[in-house]
This record gives structure tokens, C-alpha cells and sequence, in this order.
């Protein structure tokens, strides 16, 4: 009888060891398949391509209708950007994420979050600090032509001349392209490190989602290339992602990927593309700027020793028409602590996917 109880026991504690960690499975494993559906359905927005890093976990509220990413450090969940899905259940969507955190005894901080949802935030207890601006160029308003574009139409005429040839390539890549994007990625890095959670890094699997602008030179050498990912929002806006170079083009090869890319989006009747994250772009130029702005603006002006923050405003003005706000939103922290913790994480080198592995698991349990 007493080993009756104990092999009943034994079964039970299997059992639910088993249903926990196929629990915990689910809430972190990265469908691929789910997340490229659900931003088919919703759209996303211009930092929704970095889920597929996979570096991040994903909250599905409001009946998986809203997507919220983030990352765990600690006892604070990092959001990246803000909520994807149904505009509608934003607000619920957070509210959820938020009670979610609480049970979690996490609290959630949210790291490049738009104007939308600051009054959502503040009026329960959020405070927020400028930590850059969104470049963005609105293609309607883009133009080649006068004085201002004068410096960037030289150079595109100069790589005509110079028998450069530009192209828009899609998915699925050969291995023989794969190897030549690796490579010029692979020179570009040179000691460098990848960085990961809102800076995308070169992974095969990564790149392998997007179309690619790729520069190839008279000789046919591949000099330059930047990935596309879109909002999947009917051609609403595209974005200027993973960009790598050599040094074996002309200077001023990324100038032409750029131009080019901003020319092909317009032509293809996208409204809009996005450049990226300006760091402290206009933070602490108010006349009432706070110390903790001014300090910023500081760090903006004399970074260029560890990040040259004015040189990649300069680099991007050359190009954007609009520039939008991004912030980040805490609560009851030490806010450079807070920054100390984004730097970590953008800076820790991804790890390397097994996708293909995955995939076989999960064809496997299907086919069961």
C-alpha cells in the first residue's frame, strides 16, 4: 500500500513538473510563424521587425489582439517601443501588461515609447525623460531637387558615373548572396561587437526576412547593402535597418544606399520611411530644461569619444524631413540606473538562433 502512494505520488509530481515547464515553454518560446501573421493582420510599426531577433518576450493581451515586447532584467521589464494590434485595445492591452508585471512583482519601464501613451502612463504614476528622436523621412515631401539636396545629388551623380549599380533584392536569398552580405558585415564589424534588443545585428536567419538595397560596384563587388523591413501597413512606411559597408567602395557609399532606397520607396508609393533612433537628438534645448536635460544635452554635444550622438543626427538630417520624439517611461527608479541597465543589454552580443532546430521540433510534434 505505502508503495502504492508513493509510485502515485511520484506519477503526480511528474506530471505537474512536466506541465510547468511545458508552460513556461509557451511563455517564452518565439513562434515565428504567429508573430509574422499577427503584424500581417495589425501592421506593425518601426521597431516591430526587431521581435525577430529573438531576443525578447512577448505579452499577448486583449485575447492576442495586442503585442507587447520586452525584455527581464531583474525585477523590471523592459518594453521596447510601444504596443502592437488592435489600436483600439492599446490602453486595455496596457493595463493587462501592467497587472500582469505587478503578479509578477516586476515593474515595467518602456524604452523608446512614442507621445501616444504618456497621459495613459502618467496618470498612473509614470514620469518620463527625452531620450532621442525617431528620423523619418515623409516621401511625399521628399525631393533631390535645390540647394539643400545639393551635397547628396552630387554624390549620387558620382557613383553613376563611377558605373555603380544599385538593386532592391527580395527573400528567399541564394547562399551564394548570403555569403557576400556575411562577409561585408563581417569586415564592417572589424573588432566591433553586435548589439542586440533595439539594434538589429547580422544573423542569417534575420536578414534572410527582409528585402535588401545592396551597391555593387563596376566590377560587380557587393560594397554596400541595408535591410527593408515594413510596417505591413499597405505600403504606409519602410524602414532603413541592418546597414554595413567596405571599405573598398568609394566614399560615401552609404550616402548612395540611402538616397537610392529613400527614391525606390517613394516610386513604390510607401508614405513614409524610417531612419532609426537619433540618441539625444533635441533632448535639453528648451529654455526650462531640467538638470537631468541639460546633462543629456551635454553628453549630445561632447559623446564623441564613446558615441558620436551629434555626428549620426548630422549623418541622418541629411535625409529626414520629420523628427519624433521617443522616451523613456519609469517609474519610481533612479533613472541612470535605468540607462545603465538599456546600455547593457544593447551592448550584450546576441546569441546565436537555433532556429532550424526548432523548426524540425516543431515539424516533428505536428506530424505526431
Amino acid at each position: 500500500m505505502l508503495n502504492l502512494k508513493y509510485l502515485i505520488f511520484q506519477f503526480v509530481f511528474i506530471c505537474f513538473f512536466i506541465l510547468n515547464v511545458t508552460k513556461r515553454s509557451a511563455e517564452t518560446m518565439f513562434d515565428e510563424s504567429f508573430v509574422r501573421s499577427f503584424i500581417k493582420r495589425y501592421g506593425g510599426n518601426s521597431l516591430s521587425h526587431l521581435l525577430f531577433l529573438q531576443d525578447k518576450q512577448i505579452y499577448m493581451a486583449q485575447n492576442d489582439s495586442v503585442l507587447i515586447s520586452y525584455r527581464q532584467r531583474g525585477n523590471k521589464f523592459f518594453v521596447l517601443g510601444d504596443p502592437i494590434g488592435d489600436e483600439e485595445r492599446f490602453e486595455a492591452g496596457l493595463d493587462e501588461f501592467l497587472d500582469y508585471a505587478s503578479n509578477k512583482r516586476a515593474t515595467p519601464v518602456f524604452y523608446q515609447a512614442s507621445e501616444r501613451f504618456l497621459p495613459f502612463l502618467q496618470d498612473r504614476g509614470y514620469r518620463f525623460f527625452k531620450v532621442g528622436e525617431e528620423a523619418k523621412v515623409c516621401l511625399e515631401r521628399f525631393k533631390i531637387e535645390g540647394k539643400k539636396s545639393a551635397k547628396i545629388r552630387t554624390t549620387r551623380n558620382k557613383f553613376l558615373r563611377e558605373g555603380y549599380q544599385f538593386f532592391i533584392i527580395y527573400p528567399p536569398f541564394s547562399n551564394e548572396l548570403i555569403n557576400e552580405l556575411k562577409e561585408v558585415s563581417n569586415e564592417w564589424l572589424a573588432d566591433r561587437q553586435e548589439k542586440s534588443y533595439s539594434v538589429s545585428s547580422f544573423q542569417e536567419d534575420y536578414i534572410s526576412l527582409f528585402p535588401i538595397s545592396i551597391l555593387r560596384n563596376s566590377h560587380g563587388k557587393l560594397v554596400a547593402f541595408a535591410s527593408l523591413p515594413s510596417d505591413y501597413k499597405a505600403d504606409e512606411s519602410i524602414s532603413i535597418d541592418l546597414m554595413r559597408y567596405t571599405k573598398a567602395g568609394s566614399s560615401g557609399a552609404m550616402d548612395m544606399v540611402f538616397l537610392s532606397t529613400i527614391m525606390w520607396a517613394k516610386e513604390k508609393g510607401y508614405a513614409s520611411c524610417s531612419l532609426g533612433m537619433s540618441p539625444l537628438s533635441n533632448v535639453g534645448t528648451e529654455k526650462g530644461a531640467s538638470i537631468r536635460e541639460k546633462i543629456a544635452r551635454y553628453v549630445f554635444l561632447n559623446g564623441c569619444k564613446y558615441y558620436n550622438f551629434k555626428g549620426l543626427r548630422r549623418y541622418k538630417a541629411k535625409f529626414a524631413t520629420d523628427w519624433m520624439p521617443r522616451y523613456l517611461v519609469y517609474k519610481k527608479s533612479f533613472l541612470f540606473t535605468l540607462i545603465i541597465h538599456l546600455m547593457v543589454m544593447v551592448r550584450k552580443q546576441p546569441k546565436l538562433k537555433r532556429n532550424s532546430f526548432v523548426r524540425k521540433l516543431i515539424g516533428v510534434k505536428k506530424a505526431m
